[in-house]
């Protein structure tokens, strides 16, 4: 429950900040089975968020480790199901124990066996270069150690993301499937030569030049009357929370790998705060049942303003 109700929000959110997400090829992706999802980093946690809106499925979701070093974030490490994997870089010069992550692999693989999705970012970090960088040996890693332990039909999907701009509001990302490595069919069990046909996959699809809008894209998507007036009261409802976040966010921002972020999380509180400010107004003007049902007016805004123009997409 906690996941659906994180996924269906950052996903509303993240078309509150992007104007057009378009998908190339969905259609490669496994409706079932056990795989490994490799995106490229360039927006943080951006990323994972686009990534789960690519993939109509599940995701098991691996993040840094040092994120459940608190109270809070243990807490959501376990909410969300993230996968924690410990990095060199997160721990003091001379503490980094590799052992650490075995119990993150073995959970990898028994994620796998159970035919889950896992996401994974194989350059390691974040970054703002417009290339892939070099890849960690993580994923291969797992992959192969989950085939040694019996798993069978795993998929490898690379995912290349390319954002028309990530800092600025209402632009357009590109998200294209690339071509899907079956595990099986695979005959080495080489770490570094299936690191690099991964890094060569993603270097085909990620970073690309021509980032289509979704009205180019699908020029003879029509929507039905009511869709659209659905999405005009969320437009009206909240575009002044939706707007304080995105002005917030920019001023707050030191880099460009935080004003979408920002933007979420502001447009989030900011939008629960305008949402209990409305229902207190109807709750003592009317009833408590008109209160109610003016809620769920609110979340259908919320829905539409975010997916109207996003329900066609390429594939």
């Amino acid at each position: 429950m906690f996941y659906r109700a994180l996924r269906w929000i950052s996903e509303i959110v993240l078309h509150w900040f992007y104007r057009d997400i378009v998908v190339e090829h969905r259609d490669r992706i496994p409706a079932s089975g056990p795989m490994l999802i490799a995106v490229n980093h360039p927006n943080a946690m951006v990323d994972a968020i686009v990534a789960q809106w690519v993939v109509p499925r599940r995701l098991r979701i691996t993040a840094k480790a040092t994120l459940a070093d608190t109270l809070p974030g243990a807490l959501f490490v376990k909410l969300a199901g993230l996968i924690p994997l410990r990095r060199q870089s997160d721990e003091p010069p001379g503490t980094y124990d590799a052992t650490r992550n075995r119990r993150a692999f073995q959970s990898v693989i028994d994620a796998l066996a159970r035919g889950d999705g896992i996401l994974i970012f194989p350059e390691g970090k974040s970054h703002n270069d417009p290339v892939i960088a070099p890849l960690k040996r993580g994923l291969a890693t797992m992959a192969l150690r989950a085939r040694d332990a019996g798993v069978r039909g795993i998929r490898i999907v690379p995912i290349g993301l390319t954002f028309e701009d990530k800092a600025r509001p209402n632009t357009a990302v590109l998200a294209a499937v690339g071509d899907v490595l079956a595990l099986d069919e695979w005959p080495s069990d080489d770490v570094e030569q299936l690191t690099d046909v991964i890094a060569e996959r993603l270097n085909d699809i990620a970073f690309r030049s021509d980032v289509p809008r979704v009205e180019e894209a699908t020029p003879h998507c029509h929507r039905i009357g009511l869709v659209s007036l659905a999405a005009w009261w969320g437009r009206v409802i909240h575009k002044i929370p939706v707007e304080l976040a995105r002005r917030m966010a920019l001023a707050r921002s030191t880099n460009a790998d935080e004003p979408a972020m920002y933007t979420m999380i502001y447009g989030v509180a900011l939008t629960l705060i305008a949402y209990a400010v409305q229902m207190l107004i109807v709750w003592t003007m009317v009833s408590g049942v008109a209160a109610g049902m003016y809620l769920v007016l609110l979340v259908a805004g919320a829905y539409w303003v975010a997916y109207a123009r996003h329900s066609c997409q390429h594939t």
